[in-house]
């Protein structure tokens, strides 16, 4: 099986995207920990919204191009443009 640069491309910087929100909720995960009362219902979440974030990374495929479109929609970070 072959794939293009483009993919191969594509598919790293799809998956630094998710991996960059998995840093944030493990983040928050360690921040919630560390309350002296940390909410339960906080954990679950963030524990969720990273098994998710594992799962759909797995799933990706640099072979489909219209999921990689995907991802880059919806894990893009807006970036503040700075003006002189």
């Amino acid at each position: 099986m072959t794939y293009t640069y483009e993919q191969v491309l594509t598919y790293e910087v799809a998956r630094d995207l998710i991996n960059t929100h998995i840093a944030d909720v493990s983040a928050s995960l360690a921040d919630e920990k560390i309350k002296d009362k940390p909410s339960a219902k906080r954990l679950a979440k963030l524990r969720h919204a990273q098994t998710e974030l594992v799962v759909e990374r797995r799933k990706m495929d640099m072979r489909d191009d219209q999921d990689m479109k995907k991802v880059f929609h919806k894990y893009r970070r807006e970036f503040c443009q700075f003006q002189r």
